[in-house]
């Protein structure tokens, strides 16, 4: 009799190659750095030159530190697979729970953002006959592309498109730059080294809050950090992963930013593409379509490594026995598995007044908690039980005092605390101030349901 294992050869189960540090160190970088680098000059300009980068190192840190906690429990428990497992074993059945809603809630709100930044990249290419200038209808075209992304199902079998992705960051970076030093703003408002020229104190705080804002999301190891590193050779070496993709994040902030606000002012737009007054971004520039097409192919990655966790999680959640081939009935099967979170994903896409302000809470009720504040409670406690039984919390405690194991929990978790309140108040202050305020509308001309009076 045939063995479990004896598929055909169609019917290979799927396992993807393990990856290198360098490998997963370019994939925590292009998670968020396609929708991150286009906003990373608004962040420098509305916290200052010098603030701005120091916002962005004291974040990317911390960034840093709480995944680096999430590991030293994931090799004292190498059977976790998800982030909320890392909850199940240090706070039993409720931090599961909360794990699995700020990550996975993360992962399901941020879909539609990526959808609609895939649609809006799409239209950049130029107008497509029928589809005229609806971006809604340049969603649904892409959506049905981002839709086949989730049948790489594993993290591992996503490696050739992370570096995909990682030369569309790098050509959107070069199209960013070639139009700064091609295109002039007249009447620029110079940046400050610290802070923005906004003469009013509730807009000036709320602008500083923003660039924290995106320092927060441009870099979020943690949201992958357990599933990704059961996917490593050597998971130990998934701290060079972090160094690496955290030391690339600061140089995009310090290099782009820096450039592009000394050649363009206060004044960019909070995406890059949007910034008044540069004839860069009109459509049908050679500037605009080219950064169209590497914007169109980064987001589109972020799409799929975003869907890639969360639809694995529906599979086992809802067929725990699914036998995960690549034979005709398996990926038919894994497509209806992923169907709920993509329609929903498709349904916010659409009806979402504003994907802005989705995004900007999205952020602030789940990126500081996943990143930050999560894995800083998650390693006090680990460290305490620890210390109680008698055990080494990590392993290379040997070599370190409790105390700065301590001081470097409470420092991720202050760090946290503030980005969330700064998240948030970007987030209330956009919607309270009318001149943040975006514009509400959903639907497109001929059919629009409807829009905000401003």
């Amino acid at each position: 009799m045939d063995s479990p294992n004896d598929y055909d050869k169609e019917e290979v189960e799927v396992h993807g190659a393990k990856m290198n540090w360098r490998q997963a160190g370019i994939l925590l970088f292009t998670f968020a750095a396609p929708s991150a680098v286009m906003a990373v000059p608004f962040a420098i300009a509305n916290a200052g030159f010098l603030g701005g980068i120091v916002i962005c190192m004291v974040i990317t840190g911390a960034s840093i530190a709480g995944p680096n906690m999430l590991l030293q429990i994931k090799m004292r428990y190498p059977d976790c697979e998800t982030f909320g497992d890392l909850g199940f074993v240090v706070f039993g059945r409720p931090g599961k729970i909360f794990g699995n809603l700020i990550q996975l809630g993360n992962f399901c709100l941020f879909m539609p953002c990526a959808l609609r930044f895939c649609g809006q990249a799409l239209q950049g290419m130029g107008s497509i006959g029928p589809l005229g200038a609806c971006t809604d209808y340049y969603v649904w075209l892409v959506a049905i592309l981002c839709l086949l992304t989730t049948q790489v199902r594993s993290l591992s079998n996503a490696n050739v498109f992370t570096q995909i992705s990682l030369v569309c960051v790098f050509g959107m970076i070069v199209c960013m730059l070639v139009a700064v030093f091609e295109f002039d703003i007249e009447d620029k408002i110079p940046a400050r080294l610290f802070g923005n020229p906004e003469p009013d104190l509730s807009m000036m705080v709320v602008r500083v809050a923003s660039g924290c804002t995106i320092s927060s999301w441009a870099y979020v190891p943690a949201f992958l950090t357990v599933e990704l590193s059961a996917c490593m050779e050597t998971p130990a070496e998934f701290k060079k992963s972090l160094l690496f993709s955290g030391g690339l994040n600061v140089l995009v902030f310090i290099i782009v930013g820096s450039i592009v606000v000394a050649r363009w002012g206060f004044e960019v737009g909070e995406v890059i593409s949007i910034t008044a007054g540069v004839g860069a971004w009109v459509p049908g520039t050679d500037v605009n379509t080219i950064f169209s097409c590497f914007k169109l192919g980064g987001n589109f990655v972020s799409y799929m490594l975003d869907s890639v966790p969360l639809c694995r999680f529906c599979q086992k959640s809802w067929a725990p026995s699914f036998k995960d081939t690549w034979s005709a009935s398996d990926v038919m099967r894994y497509l209806g598995y992923t169907m709920p979170t993509f329609i929903l994903a498709l349904i916010l896409a659409t009806f979402t007044p504003s994907i802005g302000t989705l995004l900007d809470f999205v952020t602030a009720l789940t990126t500081p908690w996943v990143t930050q504040i999560y894995p800083a409670l998650l390693y006090w406690k680990f460290l305490r039980d620890s210390d109680r039984n008698g055990e080494p919390g990590k392993s290379s405690q040997a070599s370190r005092s409790m105390m700065l194991e301590k001081a470097m929990v409470l420092f991720v978790l202050f760090v946290g605390y503030v980005s969330f309140v700064m998240c948030s108040v970007k987030a209330v202050g956009y919607l309270a101030i009318e001149d943040l305020r975006p514009k509400f509308q959903i639907g497109c001309s001929g059919w629009v349901l409807w829009e905000s009076s401003a």
